[in-house]
């Protein structure tokens, strides 16, 4: 059983701070339309959100985001 927070929705920011204080590792992967590259979005404030959370292992997950302008 997986006694990871559930970090569905929140910011990237906000995720990272639960998982860490509770002694998870975790990856990132980011989430784009087609067409976009993360390089479109450097100059610009962006958001990012947590829309999936996948368990690899013990105390290991996978985050994936979106970027909201």
């Amino acid at each position: 059983m997986n006694d990871a927070p559930n970090v569905l929705a929140l910011s990237l920011e906000e995720a990272s701070r639960r998982l860490t204080e509770a002694g998870y590792e975790f990856t990132v992967e980011v989430l784009l339309p087609p067409r976009d590259h993360e390089e479109d979005f450097q100059d610009k404030h962006v958001r990012k959100y947590v829309v999936r959370q996948q368990s690899l292992s013990c105390n290991k997950l996978v985050l994936t985001v979106v970027y909201r302008v």
